[in-house]
């Protein structure tokens, strides 16, 4: 009995932390991380120079030059989940939302859901249910992301929890009637 009592208090702990602070991410929840599968062919490998020049490219504002990395990076290898979410990236900072979710659709469709790349698409395709004010979209997104291990997007949806919002302004207008 007495273990079960300080496991809920520990419990309580945490879940109260999540309601004073949730924007931080409940890092007991949080995936390790899952590395792509490495290169494997000569074909690979070449694509993803291509992609270091990419995003490279990118960074510098050069994005017409950037684009045409990417897509000799994905003519020379066209089943690597993380061209096309990389370039989603790309489409993003151009403005060319449609071209970027589809690129994300087929990031996410190519990593199976799992790992680095299928972390950070769900994470943009968040960002972009965010933008069209889709928030039940965007927090499942960012859940999801928040599952293989996203920091970003586990704040991202803690901060779009319907429950924690309530407990937030609860909490918040009682702090007001004490002062």
């Amino acid at each position: 009995p007495y273990n079960d009592l300080t496991q809920l208090a520990m419990s309580d702990d945490r879940v109260l932390e999540h309601i004073l602070n949730p924007s931080a991410p409940v890092s007991a929840n949080l995936a390790k991380i899952e590395n792509d599968p490495a290169p494997t062919s000569q074909q690979e490998v070449e694509a993803k120079q291509y992609e270091v020049a990419a995003v490279n490219l990118a960074e510098a504002g050069k994005y017409d030059d950037s684009l045409a990395e990417f897509n000799k990076a994905i003519d020379v290898a066209p089943n690597l989940a993380s061209l096309y979410n990389n370039r989603a990236q790309l489409f993003r900072l151009q403005g060319r939302n449609e071209e970027a979710l589809s690129d994300i659709e087929t990031a996410l469709r190519l990593s199976g859901g799992k790992g680095k790349t299928a972390m950070q698409a769900y994470s943009q395709r968040g960002l972009m249910e965010m933008l069209n004010k889709n928030e039940e979209a965007a927090r499942l997104d960012f859940e999801r992301s928040a599952e293989l291990g996203g920091k970003f997007a586990a704040c991202q949806a803690a901060k779009l929890n319907p429950y924690a919002k309530m407990c937030n302004q609860m909490l918040e207008k009682a702090m007001q009637e004490l002062q």
